[in-house]
């Protein structure tokens, strides 16, 4: 690793287990790092560039989407104000590579669900590709959505066999890291020897290791709460209108699984909208990957004591499915008064949450 007052290598070894193309893409972008603390200026504009490219692909996606003027509006407050993204983006983090991949994939495929258009198709792979690039739940979150999209769209219009190839080629490349991870060390998420130190050591400072380690379901629990006070990653205590103000995602969470629902439906009904398929393939593939997350922290508990695993940001890649299947619920809304309400709601919760939502100072 590289020491953060010197910049100069030392001698605690590589903690991570993701593939290496982001560190390469920047090494070769940016300029060297070794020795230089003012490259780290470049190296974090790279990373702004890379959330840019991504906030700029959803909010095409948001006009590809003919919203309404309020519904774009809080389509785009909703991943504006996303806590993790402003200090996400500053950051020399791969979470920035799969978070602009992941808007263009969902860019790419809800224009293919309306058109069809290959081109299109083309794009969701590639972002689907640099997502899965970035770290394993890019690929779980992006590659789910991309065939359980296509296989729904296959079962309303028939699917070109090109199309149907080149998706299967596309998750070939991007699962192929993953690949070679189970052929060097039997994982696609290995436990590397720092990492599983860095572990150790984390859960002996903290305490963690000498404690009763928690049953299934009340991890869950501990788990689900976690991932919710990690929405907005503080370093210092809430007060008790910071707790409060939990409420607000935790509420746009419930428009999002009702969304899911009323799209859910509209597929099963044979009457859905290109917006129902991405709704449906994006929320099951978050379930599926929160699911895959719960399971692997909870081993690492078992193992180590380790609690701190509950990271929103690693969901990024797919952040544009909550305001949408949000959204979606909105519009079943008969009367226009409550449905004006509802998505004032969706515009003013996650701007009051970011405001007013971490410890000031």
């Amino acid at each position: 690793m590289i020491d953060p007052t010197t910049f100069e290598f030392n001698t605690d070894q590589n903690y991570l287990n993701h593939p290496p193309f982001y560190y390469s893409l920047l090494a070769v972008l940016g300029p060297s790092v070794t020795g230089h603390p003012p490259s780290l200026i470049p190296i974090r504009l790279i990373n702004v560039a890379m959330a840019v490219f991504g906030l700029m692909a959803l909010l095409i996606l948001g006009r590809h989407m003919n919203l309404g003027r309020l519904e774009f509006y809080a389509f785009a407050a909703m991943i504006a104000a996303t806590p993790v993204l402003a200090p996400l983006a500053g950051a020399a983090n791969n979470d920035n590579l799969g978070f602009a991949g992941g808007a263009l994939s969902v860019l790419g495929l809800y224009a293919y669900s309306a058109s069809f258009s290959r081109s299109w198709l083309i794009v969701a792979c590639v972002g689907m590709i640099a997502a899965s690039a970035a770290k394993l739940t890019g690929l779980i979150l992006v590659g789910t959505t991309l065939s359980m999209t296509l296989m729904l769209v296959g079962m309303r219009h028939k699917v070109s066999r090109i199309d149907l190839l080149i998706v299967a080629g596309s998750l070939a490349v991007a699962a192929s890291p993953y690949f070679a991870f189970m052929i060097q060390y039997g994982s696609p998420a290995p436990d590397t020897p720092a990492q599983s130190a860095l572990l150790r050591n984390g859960a002996d400072i903290a305490g963690w290791a000498n404690e009763p380690r928690m049953a299934p379901a009340a991890f869950v629990a501990f788990f689900l709460k976690s991932f919710l006070k990690e929405w907005m990653p503080v370093l210092r205590p809430r007060n008790s209108l910071q707790l409060a103000l939990l409420i607000l995602p935790a509420t746009i969470s419930l428009f999002s699984v009702a969304g899911w629902v009323v799209s859910l439906r509209a597929v099963l009904n044979r009457r859905p909208r290109p917006l129902d398929f991405l709704v449906v393939s994006g929320m099951a593939s978050i379930a599926l990957t929160l699911a895959v997350h719960i399971a692997f922290s909870y081993q690492r508990h078992l193992q180590t004591g380790w609690v701190m695993d509950a990271y929103p940001r690693y969901y990024l890649p797919l952040i544009a499915i909550i305001p949408m299947a949000a959204l979606t619920f909105c519009s079943t809304v008969q009367s226009h008064l409550l449905r004006v309400v509802l998505v004032a709601f969706l515009i003013g919760a996650p701007v009051v949450f970011q405001i007013f939502g971490a410890p000031m100072g």
